[in-house]
């Protein structure tokens, strides 16, 4: 491997880490959401049906879930950037 195809290399990993953590923005937005949603419901006066709620605590996991593959995808892009130094 050339030292051009090294920087090419590094150039890469930085732009996988870059994209891995713009991918969490929009989940991270869905989870702001879920939250608001859920605080607004806490202060409400009436009941809650547990049956409001489910869809809540499936669109915060899928959400969650999403932020957790993109972020081990990005730590591992950084770790093999780290390896290749």
């Amino acid at each position: 491997m050339t030292k051009g195809q090294r920087k090419t290399s590094h150039y890469d990993e930085i732009d996988l880490i870059r994209q891995n953590l713009f991918d969490i923005e929009p989940e991270l937005r869905m989870l702001e959401g879920v939250a608001a949603i859920l605080l607004s419901l806490s202060t409400a006066a009436d009941q809650v049906e547990p049956v409001a709620l489910a869809p809540l605590a499936h669109l915060g996991s899928e959400a969650l879930e999403q932020i957790l593959t993109s972020w081990r995808k990005a730590l591992a892009a950084m770790s093999n950037e780290a390896n290749a130094r």
